[in-house]
């Protein structure tokens, strides 16, 4: 049987949420459906974390390496790629792979195009939002992972609802419930790593240092959680994408005690594992898979109610929401957590069952699938 040929194209290498979603899916589909499909990922900008992995799983993967706006070269060695190729699908993540891949990829003849709609993107300039409506008829479909990315790019780009479909992220399960029986014993073994007692209350989040995540607000809200707890420690797990500014807001407020800066892991069951609570008070967001991490991990969890979150986290059952850029609400929030640590368990518990239903990787990526065999076999008989 002829394998249909599908190009994930993407901005960035560097691991982040949707790198790791990608990867994921790809290490699950490579499997599942070899003779099915036969995936390939090129990458816009420079090689990173990404590529390493795909190659250790042996999927195809390419690097532009785009050497700014302006760099023109990046759209003929792309065309080059796809056209020598044959692709029967491209699927693109970011602004950027977006606009170059539906252009590209109508010129090369890819038959089917998909946008991929990440996060509500509150960031973007009025030019962005022109540019995407401008090539949007060169897509087949956005796909989004949330409810409120679909409903963002609706109401801004005007993209008819009709033409936006939602497939929210998935995660393996298999990979996180072996460690349910051993978080006792990893919690332990990592406290004593990092130098943590076995009492002091430890708090965490997984996702790169930036803006829009929210770590300043924890360190804002630090002061009245350390109130409670003294010695309370809160781990930041992930790669500096603020040059430093974090760590000095750290030293400044004198909170070098008490928060952890990991940079990049790749243990990160483990290190959830290891904590009371699980943070991710960002301001805005898609379906952040940091926060289907924790509930795989049956970890209490307190949230920013912003974006796909609470599509996830249903508050006082699952996890508790707060407003984004609140510290006051996250102190009380995460302060409720550690002074009810049965309520707390009871909600960690509750979130994995959501994945159980809802969140399973293998059911999303065959929703995915099934999306791509209807538009290639359509596109093929001359169809929509």
């Amino acid at each position: 049987m002829t394998r249909q040929r599908i190009l994930e194209f993407v901005t960035y290498a560097g691991i982040g949420g949707t790198q790791q979603m990608l990867l994921e899916a790809l290490r699950y589909a490579s499997h599942a459906n070899h003779a099915k499909y036969q995936y390939t990922v090129c990458v816009l900008l420079q090689r990173d974390v990404l590529n390493e992995e795909l190659s250790h799983l042996n999927i195809e993967n390419f690097c532009l390496n785009m050497q700014g706006y302006w760099d023109v070269s990046v759209w003929w060695k792309l065309y080059r790629f796809v056209k020598n190729r044959q692709f029967d699908l491209i699927r693109t993540y970011g602004l950027k792979a977006d606009l170059i891949g539906r252009i590209v990829g109508k010129c090369a003849g890819i038959p089917v195009n998909i946008t991929s709609v990440r996060s509500t993107d509150p960031w973007r300039k009025w030019y962005h939002v022109f540019l995407d409506r401008l090539t949007s008829r060169l897509t087949d479909l956005y796909l989004s992972n949330s409810e409120a990315g679909r409903m963002a790019i609706h109401g801004r780009e005007r993209i008819p609802l009709a033409k936006i479909r939602t497939i929210s992220n998935g995660i393996d399960l298999e990979k996180y419930t072996p460690y349910h029986a051993h978080i006792p014993e990893i919690s332990a073994r990592y406290r004593e790593d990092f130098q943590i007692s076995p009492t002091t209350p430890v708090l965490g989040i997984v996702a790169n240092l930036g803006t829009m995540k929210g770590h300043a607000t924890i360190l804002e809200a630090f002061p009245l959680m350390r109130q409670a707890f003294p010695d309370l420690k809160c781990v930041f797990v992930g790669r500096d994408d603020l040059n430093g500014t974090l760590q000095r807001d750290v030293c400044e407020r004198k909170l070098e005690q008490n928060i952890i800066c990991t940079g990049i892991r790749r243990d990160i069951p483990e290190l959830i594992a290891m904590l009371d609570v699980f943070l991710l008070p960002s301001l805005w967001e898609g379906f952040p898979m940091a926060l289907l991490e924790a509930m795989a991990m049956k970890r209490p969890i307190v949230a920013s109610s912003v974006g796909g979150i609470p599509e996830m986290i249903e508050s006082g059952k699952t996890g508790l929401l707060i407003p984004p850029q609140n510290p006051e609400a996250l102190a009380r929030a995460v302060l409720f957590l550690l002074k009810h640590p049965e309520k707390a368990a009871e909600m960690g518990n509750a979130a994995y069952q959501r994945i159980q239903r809802d969140f399973y990787l293998q059911t999303q990526v065959a929703r995915t699938e099934d999306i791509y065999e209807h538009l290639i076999r359509h596109k093929k008989q001359g169809t929509t």
